[in-house]
């Protein structure tokens, strides 16, 4: 949201608008002005603090919800305060305990890593956790394990350059013997391993057209007529949710419209993955306050998301929460996710 240059505030302005902000984000409630001078020890008077109040109204960076109450944060306030007044703070020391103790259960298998990191965020933070894993079209597939788990169900393994491994189940007609999976998981490999998948999806038939004619086993074919299932990026596309029990207990969903909305969100896959997928790509944690976010259900609402490449692929890690979210706290802490879920799982 860009800032108009009439809009230009004074150092008074700017100090009076981070308090109000900084209260709201802790206590939820408007201030008035009195108060305002009593807990920030202000030497100046409550009717002076009253008046550069009103100039922040007017410029549109602070609201009122009742003639006689305090100022409330506008959006607009939030994205000044977010661009140029807050300082990004340090990380309390349960923060670091909780986030090394995450990255001690982190495993090569991204499912759980994904699964980890969004329960202990959840339970950090109090809001909405969404974590995307990476989009896969341009990985390149370094092994194919098939592991027979049953007569007729077969586990097979796809591991791409950065360690990271996918799992899928499949139904076969009877069991195969293993020398028959090791030879089927050899000639998978030197035809497949090296490329990306999403070449793979669209040149499997012919990397495989000899080897299927003399396979007896059946299994080339099934691998050729599932690709789409296997290797295609949009059946890698996932994402994981938490929070939603504890974001419920923040004051803004007191409200039942708003807790309706971000149920809605959070039902409908589509609008997850476009409020991520548009988020920028950069090193740089991402903040999108209010409609900014350009999704009805969640106009309301804040988003702080990092992006993390693992190898060449990239995924994304994000907070969904009320507009009042402390924000120089979950800037640091996204960022510290991101940078160490990558380092680990690339490590």
């Amino acid at each position: 949201m860009d800032l108009n240059d009439s809009d230009h505030l004074e150092h008074r302005e700017r100090e009076i608008l981070e308090y109000v902000i900084r209260n709201f984000i802790i206590t939820a409630n408007p201030i008035a002005s009195r108060k305002l001078v009593e807990k920030h020890h202000l030497n100046i008077s409550s009717a002076t603090v009253r008046n550069v109040m009103n100039s922040l109204e007017k410029k549109g960076y602070l609201d009122h919800q009742h003639t006689s109450s305090g100022r409330i944060p506008t959006e607009k306030g939030y994205r000044l305060y977010v661009n140029s007044l807050m300082r990004i703070s340090q990380l309390s020391k349960s923060d670091w305990a909780a986030l090394q103790a995450w990255e001690q259960t982190l495993t090569p298998n991204l499912n759980e890593a994904v699964q980890g990191a969004t329960r202990m965020l959840s339970r950090l933070t109090n809001l909405l956790v969404v974590v995307l894993t990476p989009q896969f079209a341009n990985a390149i597939l370094k092994k194919i394990e098939l592991i027979d788990l049953s007569s007729t169900r077969l586990l097979i393994v796809l591991t791409i350059e950065s360690g990271l491994a996918k799992t899928v189940t499949m139904e076969v007609e009877s069991g195969l013997h293993p020398d028959e999976l090791d030879n089927i998981a050899r000639v998978l490999n030197e035809r497949l391993s090296g490329l990306s998948l999403s070449e793979i999806t669209k040149h499997i038939d012919e990397a495989l057209a000899d080897a299927r004619e003399k396979d007896k086993t059946g299994l080339i074919r099934i691998f050729i007529d599932s690709a789409d299932d296997l290797f295609e990026d949009k059946q890698f596309r996932r994402f994981h949710f938490g929070g939603v029990e504890y974001i419920a207990m923040q004051p803004e969903f007191n409200d039942l419209n708003n807790l309706k909305s971000i149920i809605e969100f959070v039902e409908d896959d589509d609008l997850i993955i476009h409020l991520f997928d548009g988020a920028a790509r950069s090193n740089e944690v991402n903040v999108r306050i209010g409609k900014e976010n350009k999704i009805q259900q969640i106009e309301h609402c804040s988003v702080v998301s990092a992006n993390y490449a693992i190898g060449n692929v990239t995924g994304t890690i994000g907070l969904v929460g009320p507009t009042r979210m402390n924000y120089p706290r979950l800037i640091n802490l996204i960022d510290q996710f991101a940078n160490r879920f990558q380092s680990h799982t690339t490590s």
